[in-house]
């Protein structure tokens, strides 16, 4: 599954969602030889997992509630046709094909395995590590056509995407004179008024090239060089964004040792890492932005399965944000 790994890594930024089917690979190579059945029944699960998420992220009309779970083929077949519509390059036939070989995976997964289906003892029916070996090949095979492809749709919705503009990020940055060393200007004015981000895009980073060539002609000529006012009003708009997205939080102040204690104490009632709980808070209160759903996955001890991250992690949001504005405001009242 060396394949399907790298797939995942090279576009975890992405669509981080996808690092919780490292479980399952790493299920899949520990049983290739131990547990052949146990390794077949996890190649079943890999698909049928990807097949749902590529199915809710490309048909809006679907949800955890409403997708039908109970037939791999019809679930396999249903994510390829999507994509299909997406990628000009998926034939109809390679659907059809790939579904055939998806269906005898499952009824093969059906007779042998041992988790899912509960199953009798003594067993009737072992599969052999050569056989999981073979399985284990043709869903990387197919994995790796499938996500290849689908990790080729723009996400963004007509939207830049802030990893793939690392040059005009590091321009913003490098262009502006942005008073919190821990956060990114350009990060912050992406996720807080991508209207703007966009806006300076096109209107001064991809002039950049343009100006520097008109400058270097006015130097070779004999004349005084007058600073057009449009420069001007370029040197001052970062501070007036920069007023827009940073408040008055004072981390310095804000860390003492009360503090730490109250959310040492919330991180064990809530079940959440201790120090990824201080950064999200941090965050917080740095960009008056909600954290991230997979952001606060992440703290938890206990992560929770993917049917069940909205319900569960939405409301711990909430429940953060509220307990950081709590503990911000005791510490302006104490001051």
């Amino acid at each position: 599954m060396v394949k399907v790994r790298e797939i995942i890594k090279k576009n975890i930024d992405r669509q981080s969602h996808f690092e919780e089917y490292f479980k399952i690979i790493d299920i899949i190579q520990a049983n290739e030889f131990i547990n052949p059945d146990i390794c077949i029944e996890s190649c079943k699960a890999l698909i049928e997992g990807i097949s749902k998420t590529i199915i809710i992220n490309l048909d809006n009309t679907k949800t955890s509630d409403n997708i039908d779970d109970d037939n791999l083929p019809k679930l396999f077949k249903e994510s390829m046709n999507l994509l299909s519509n997406n990628c000009v390059d998926i034939e109809g036939d390679f659907v059809v094909r790939f579904s055939a070989i998806i269906q005898v995976l499952g009824e093969i997964r059906n007779k042998r395995g041992d988790i899912s289906h509960g199953r009798m003892a003594p067993k009737a029916i072992f599969s052999s590590a050569k056989l999981a070996s073979t399985v284990k090949n043709i869903t990387e095979n197919i994995l790796e056509y499938v996500l290849e492809h689908y990790f080729t749709l723009d996400f963004a919705n007509g939207k830049m995407v802030y990893e793939e503009t690392e040059e005009y990020n590091s321009w913003l940055d490098d262009n502006t004179d942005f008073p919190i060393k821990k956060a990114k200007y350009s990060q912050l004015l992406y996720e807080n008024d991508y209207d703007e981000y966009e806006s300076r895009y096109s209107d001064e980073f991809l002039k950049t090239d343009e100006t520097e060539e008109e400058v270097v002609v006015l130097v070779e000529k004999p004349v005084e060089i007058e600073v057009p006012e449009k420069v001007v009003v370029e040197v001052e708009k970062p501070k007036e964004e920069i007023k827009k997205l940073v408040n008055t939080f004072d981390e310095a102040s804000f860390w003492i040792e009360p503090t730490t204690e109250k959310v040492a104490i919330f991180a064990e009632t809530e079940n959440l890492k201790t120090e990824e709980l201080r950064n999200l808070i941090t965050d917080y209160l740095f960009s008056d932005k909600k954290p991230l759903r997979d952001d606060v996955a992440m703290a938890m001890n206990e992560k929770p399965a993917l049917k069940d991250k909205a319900k569960i992690i939405v409301p711990l949001t909430d429940k953060i944000t509220a307990f950081a504005d709590q503990l911000k405001n005791t510490t302006e009242e104490e001051e």
